[in-house]
């Protein structure tokens, strides 16, 4: 899980804003996407999710509730898939003794695996270093 910064006028005042969100675009554990299926006849599959739902944990605190959240999958060809669609959530942690806290995050509805990838298979190599 990582936190996602942008800078945005998108409000009724058309203001400058800095806005923060939680994100979980992949699982770190590269064993989990070995356990990805992909459908006979195809070369992708798009998006997975794990088998069961997980309280998130973040800065030693846990959410309230459970999330199975969809995660961009896999190609076997040159392709990797990025999220195409996504919504923000509110999840709500609770720290043991410090009380609670909420954090919108990044809620991932559908993925599109595309060609231009720079490192088949790594849906970070986009990213550039400020």
């Amino acid at each position: 899980m990582g936190i996602s910064n942008r800078v945005t006028n998108e409000n009724n005042n058309c203001q400058m804003r800095k806005e923060k969100r939680l994100c979980y675009i992949q699982p770190c554990d590269s064993t989990i996407l070995k356990t990805v299926k992909i459908p006979k006849g195809k070369t992708c599959q798009p998006t997975f999710q794990l088998f069961k739902a997980e309280k998130f944990v973040f800065s030693g605190c846990s959410s309230t509730q459970s999330y199975k959240p969809t995660f961009c999958g896999i190609c076997l060809d040159k392709r990797c898939c990025v999220p195409n669609k996504s919504k923000m959530i509110t999840i709500q942690f609770d720290c043991p003794g410090e009380g609670s806290f909420k954090w919108k995050m990044l809620w991932i509805t559908s993925c599109v695996c595309q060609r231009n990838c720079r490192d088949p298979g790594d849906i970070f190599s986009e990213l550039k270093i400020l």
